[in-house]
């Protein structure tokens, strides 16, 4: 048994070699006479297609999310508990509706106190002026009468102010789309009561890759835009801006895009498809990009034999490429020519036509 293994492997050591050396000069065969062997080889089977003519586009599509031109968030402008609020999620408001209440008992005792200091220095001023002109004072009198009277007077002001706003407008009109406190909380300058946005002014910020800025610059008012809503609903939409810089970060700039049309389908917060034209080609001969080998290589059925054409395609949409007039009657293979060459005979499985 010892004596059989031994003897398969010193043949294992000769066949191996003998085996890479016959694969190497056939390979030398094949490359020498490539042209002369194609021909002799058996038919391979390949599917075809001719150019076909139609209109073409190029577009850049990106995901985003809904957002409200006019959205505010309201914070109350005075602390305090909150004793009211007015308005629930989706409920319509108008600019300088009042929308909440704060406590106000420590605003109108201040109130109260600055009325009366500003009433009192009213009348010492009034008594002190009156006597000025009558020349029975002086003048560091009349001065300090004067801006006593002036400061009481700015301090009544802001005690009238401070308790107006524990009454809390909407500063736009809108739709209330997030409640962040309830009745009892407090409220501070710092915490939003809600937010708000205007549903009839819809906006999506698109982030696009710098290297489309100048061609967005340029076309900014003629674009094509489509926006694709969650549903699948189409909406046109048109650039409101274009940032004036490109992030440092993520080598993207921001264009501002507004949403025409009725909106009744879309809200602020929904997942969205942006769609930009950024050319187009009427009634030009075409091809998808099936048909291209290494990029650069186009292969042609004539006579039942394969034949490769340079070709480095420019200008096309993301799927087919604009190819010149006079390959309209030339029959292009999608499917197989991984494994022609040149003059190789070929059976075609299909064609398309246009």
């Amino acid at each position: 048994m010892a004596k059989a293994t031994s003897v398969l492997m010193r043949l294992a050591r000769w066949l191996v070699p003998l085996a890479i050396v016959a694969g190497a000069v056939a390979l030398k065969g094949i490359s020498d006479g490539r042209s002369v062997e194609a021909a002799s080889l058996p038919p391979l089977p390949v599917r075809v297609m001719a150019p076909e003519r139609g209109d073409l586009a190029r577009t850049l599509r990106l995901n985003a999310h809904i957002e409200s031109e006019s959205m505010v968030t309201v914070l109350p402008l005075v602390s305090g508990i909150l004793q009211e609020l007015f308005v629930e999620q989706g409920q319509q408001v108008q600019k300088d509706q009042i929308i909440a209440r704060v406590d106000a008992a420590r605003y109108e005792l201040q109130l109260k106190q600055a009325e009366a200091a500003y009433f009192s220095s009213k009348s010492s001023y009034e008594r002190v002026d009156q006597l000025y002109k009558a020349g029975a004072t002086t003048q560091q009198n009349y001065d300090q009468a004067k801006a006593q009277y002036e400061a009481y007077a700015s301090q009544y002001d802001l005690a009238r102010l401070q308790l107006s706003y524990a009454n809390v407008k909407s500063p736009v009109q809108g739709v209330v789309l997030v409640k962040h406190q309830s009745v009892g909380s407090i409220a501070a300058p710092e915490r939003p009561l809600v937010t708000i946005g205007d549903l009839a002014e819809l906006v999506v910020r698109a982030r696009i890759p710098e290297r489309y800025y100048r061609l967005f610059e340029e076309n900014r008012d003629g674009m094509a835009i489509t926006v694709f809503g969650p549903d699948g609903d189409e909406y046109q939409a048109r650039i409101k801006s274009i940032s004036p810089f490109v992030s440092a970060e993520t080598k993207n700039f921001e264009a501002l895009v507004g949403v025409l049309g009725d909106l009744k389908g879309l809200r602020p917060g929904m997942f969205v498809s942006v769609s930009f034209k950024l050319a187009e080609w009427k009634g030009v001969l075409s091809l998808p990009y099936a048909a291209l080998s290494g990029g650069d290589t186009l292969w042609y059925v004539e006579n039942n034999q394969a034949y490769p054409l340079r070709f480095e395609p420019k200008d096309g949409s993301d799927t087919q490429f604009i190819v010149p007039e006079e390959y309209a009657q030339k029959r292009f293979i999608t499917e197989g020519f991984y494994f022609v060459r040149e003059g190789s005979p070929v059976q075609v499985l299909g064609a398309r036509v246009p």
